[in-house]
């Protein structure tokens, strides 16, 4: 079942993307296999049906590249 707590650290960490330390808060663009992974995870929580996949790449992207402050 996937998560769904609102939090995209929780959730990249949990899909194995690595977190920034604490002290380093570099931001570095996502390479396209980590949104790759990101949008197919989110098509798989819908069953694999329905949506768009071009929505489900944006949102994989905004989700990498956004962090909570």
């Amino acid at each position: 079942m996937p998560h769904f707590c609102g939090s995209m650290h929780s959730l990249r960490t949990r899909l194995g993307f690595a977190e920034p330390d604490a002290g380093n808060r570099e931001w570095r663009r996502p390479t396209h296999e980590e949104v790759a992974r990101l949008a197919y995870s989110f098509w798989e929580a819908r069953g694999g049906q329905g949506g768009s996949p071009w929505e489900d790449w944006f949102r994989a992207e905004r989700a990498l590249t956004s962090y909570d402050s």
